[in-house]
């Protein structure tokens, strides 16, 4: 959802899981002393093979359920996952997302920003979630001292909704479609100030893939965001293109690293911004939250002005 989604900031697009998924073995129950007897009786009656080890027979129908191994985390700090928030679940998420020498959505632009983004998924129906999202930003332009330079305010509020039309148990693979809308809640720029918001609505979609292979995660996602009624010269919308790669070293912990790729389409005579970013993160899923950090390098860039980005994102599930 990014072009996706703010921070996920999306599982994004986004966008947004169910409850993290490792979940501690509960304790072996001891037997009652009654139920032991009864137990004893049943293998009794069983036969000489059972009655010989009453005790084994009673140990292993109290013995506890088998460690299962911890499925990976599929969420990613700049690229959105396939996997949608479980049906009645509910996720909240905290974010801050400081930028250097780009704008935020505008890379030709020269200049910082301070991003903190609060966003909501719920889980509607098997497979298909739902999500809003909205911040505040500080703006500043590359040595703005003057007022005109600097901005502050509500930044534009988006819309997702995710569908995952495809999961496969072997190989575990998940397909999902993202829509969103971005709304125009943020502050338009005046003579005196930067504005926080892109000033026009917004459409866009992305295909999303999310796999597990053993304790390896991978997501791909292919989007697009469209400008609604812009006038020549404006930024006509962006194509954006990510891949993560992930390894779940422990039930708490995975080290993960990205390539996030951004096309702004341009309508007038300005040549088209693109830029490549390199991402080094870490996504710490400890019931029932999840801490996702990461840090992103430009390592190629063509008529843009984009510098590292930073995000770090805390999400809790009920």
């Amino acid at each position: 959802m990014r072009p996706g989604t703010p921070t996920r900031p999306e599982r994004a697009a986004g966008a947004t899981r169910g409850p993290p998924r490792a979940v501690p073995a509960l304790p072996a129950a001891r037997a009652p002393s009654a139920a032991r007897a009864v137990l004893a009786a049943v293998a009794l009656a069983a036969g000489p093979a059972l009655a010989s080890e009453p005790d084994a027979a009673v140990a292993s129908s109290y013995e506890a359920a088998p460690h299962e191994p911890p499925v990976p985390e599929h969420g990613k700090a700049f690229s959105c996952d396939a996997t949608p928030v479980d049906p009645g679940g509910v996720e909240l998420e905290i974010a801050y997302a400081p930028w250097w020498w780009a704008m935020p959505g505008s890379v030709d632009r020269a200049g910082s920003a301070q991003s903190f983004v609060v966003a909501a998924g719920v889980g509607l129906v098997r497979d298909v979630d739902a999500r809003i999202a909205v911040g505040w930003s500080f703006l500043r332009e590359r040595e703005g001292d003057r007022p005109e330079m600097r901005g502050a305010g509500v930044g534009d509020t988006m819309l997702a909704m995710r569908w995952r039309f495809l999961r496969l148990a072997s190989p575990a693979v998940d397909l999902a479609v993202v829509g969103n809308v971005v709304i125009p809640t943020g502050t338009r720029g005046t003579p005196t100030s930067l504005g926080t918001g892109q000033g026009a609505w917004s459409l866009g979609g992305a295909l999303v893939a999310s796999a597990d292979r053993g304790p390896w995660t991978a997501n791909v996602e292919l989007g697009w965001s469209s400008r609604l009624g812009a006038a020549a010269g404006d930024d006509l919308g962006l194509i954006a293109a990510n891949v993560a790669l992930g390894v779940q070293v422990a039930p708490w912990l995975q080290p993960e690293v990205e390539l996030n790729y951004q096309h702004e389409l341009e309508g007038g005579v300005e040549p088209d911004e693109r830029v490549l970013w390199a991402t080094a993160g870490v996504v710490v899923p400890v019931a029932p939250a999840r801490l996702v950090a990461g840090v992103r390098l430009p390592v190629w860039q063509a008529n843009a002005a984009a510098g590292p980005t930073l995000t770090a994102a805390l999400k809790l599930a009920f």
